[in-house]
């Protein structure tokens, strides 16, 4: 065979080149103009622009439960979709989306966070509104969720919902700009409360829903764990040490280090007199204490003993204070003269084993004027349902509270110290070297032993949460319950 001539290959390869050239710089010039039309730069670049920006005004018009945190947040991003991009829904959404699906193992309720709605979009086709709706719920639904979970979602006093619809939630703006799938079922998780107490109740929650408990049952047990759930979101942390009273289950614990140190049966307030709740700390203690008696209790129940008996007083050892606080003959007042109107007396029982106060009194900073102490009526302690007072809580053992109290107190008063002036029967103010926190706590189930505990709504705070939190009390709500 004749050999091709050097030319012609030379020839061949130069030509080559040149068209690859030329095919480099068409990509390229290909390439510059879709950039111009992604920058905005042309009419068509503009629309592929917008496709992938939330339209400011549906935040306007859609219902959103904390709007202002969700413009605050979008403004922050030029208005760019967050929770897409051009290939769909983002998987941090999707991971959203399961989290409030299931947000009933916290207590929560699904319908709170637009889950019908965004089931609904997820379903249509997605068009530009549609995609720009879906991004805006999410946000608020996670915003949302997200104060729920910290917070709560219903005031502590009035038991009304929160209404978010001012609220500029900056932590949670933060939290969601820098949110990723990996990240945000553990941080929403992580808001919850880490109290001991809490846990276990999500455990009993998760548990229930899954029981095999017939479904009118479930739902009262359901609602239960969900409000005290809820109440847990509005305590601060627990300290280490502390004493708390739980009103329904009518219990006193001294809790030191996660053990209980101490367990102690108590009397709380009648429904029409309840006992707060509330956080303070035991400072100081009396032993032998008077009681001076409350103006509505002297009037409403003393005085008409008093008019109807007049050694009533000095059978119950009462003293009988004017408004200097010095003590006067009650026997010479004309006590027919006197009624709530006109009353200007304080009636104070002096201390002993018959004061209503016991032989201690434990001492709390409060506005209510309650108090922890003994109680010269034991009997009570045997009774299963133990609203009985008029605010105060009767602790049955009050001795043995004192003495932990003290118990390493080498300086004011030791156990045997104490032990000593109780047995002189003499009055005495015993300050703590160390005082402890104390919390009056309402609480209608909580977990013993592995076991969810329920308790009577004495003060029927339960049936008003559950009124805010549900919407009907029909067989239908069951399909807003988790189940």
């Amino acid at each position: 065979m004749t050999g091709i001539p050097i030319f012609y290959v030379t020839l061949f390869h130069l030509f080559s080149f040149v068209k690859k050239v030329f095919f480099v710089i068409f990509l390229f010039a290909s390439s510059c103009h879709n950039l111009k039309e992604h920058s905005g730069q042309t009419p068509s670049g503009e629309l592929l622009q917008k496709s992938f920006l939330v339209d400011s005004a549906l935040i306007s018009k859609t219902s959103l439960h904390i709007p202002q945190s969700v413009r605050k947040f979008y403004n922050g991003r030029d208005f760019s979709l967050f929770w897409s991009d051009e290939r769909g829904k983002l998987a941090v959404a999707d991971s959203l989306l399961n989290f409030i699906r299931n947000a009933q193992r916290l207590g929560l309720i699904p319908h709170d966070y637009h889950i019908e709605e965004l089931d609904k979009i997820a379903r249509d086709s997605v068009s530009r509104d549609l995609t720009s709706r879906m991004d805006i719920l999410l946000t608020d639904s996670y915003l949302t969720l997200r104060h729920h979970i910290r917070y709560g979602r219903l005031d502590p006093q009035s038991f009304q919902r929160l209404d978010l619809a001012n609220t500029m939630d900056e932590e949670g703006i933060a939290a969601l700009e820098k949110i990723v799938v990996t990240l945000l079922a553990r941080d929403l998780n992580f808001l919850q409360p880490q109290a001991e107490p809490y846990q276990l109740l999500k455990r009993g929650l998760e548990d229930l829903i899954y029981s095999n408990i017939s479904d009118s049952i479930k739902l009262q047990r359901l609602r239960a764990i969900s409000v005290n759930m809820e109440r847990w979101r509005w305590e601060k942390a627990l300290p280490t040490r502390f004493v708390s009273v739980n009103i329904p289950a009518f219990l006193l614990r001294v809790v030191e280090n996660d053990s209980v140190w101490l367990q102690s049966k108590v009397v709380v307030g009648k429904r029409k007199t309840p006992t707060p709740v509330l956080e303070s700390i035991i400072r100081s203690f009396i032993i032998y204490p008077y009681w001076h008696v409350p103006f509505s209790i002297s009037t409403k129940e003393f005085l008409p003993a008093i008019q109807a008996d007049s050694s009533y007083l000095r059978k119950n050892n009462f003293d009988v204070l004017n408004i200097k606080g010095e003590v006067v003959d009650g026997s010479i007042i004309p006590w027919k003269l006197y009624d709530a109107e006109n009353f200007p007396f304080i009636l104070r029982q002096r201390e002993g084993y018959e004061n209503s106060m016991g032989i201690i009194k434990f001492i709390f900073a409060n506005p209510y004027g309650v108090y922890l102490h003994d109680t010269n009526s034991k009997r009570l302690y045997g009774r299963k349902n133990r609203d009985l007072s008029h605010g105060c809580v009767r602790v049955h053992q009050a001795v043995d509270l004192a003495h932990y109290l003290i118990r390493e107190d080498d300086i004011y008063v030791s156990p045997e110290d104490l032990d000593q002036y109780l047995s002189l029967q003499q009055r005495l103010k015993i300050d703590l070297r160390k005082s402890i926190p104390l919390r009056l706590q309402y609480f209608t189930c909580e977990v013993e032993k592995g076991v969810v505990q329920f308790y009577d709504d004495i003060y029927k705070k339960d049936s008003v949460m559950i009124q805010s939190l549900y919407r009907s009390n029909s067989p239908a709500e069951f399909e807003e319950m988790p189940l």
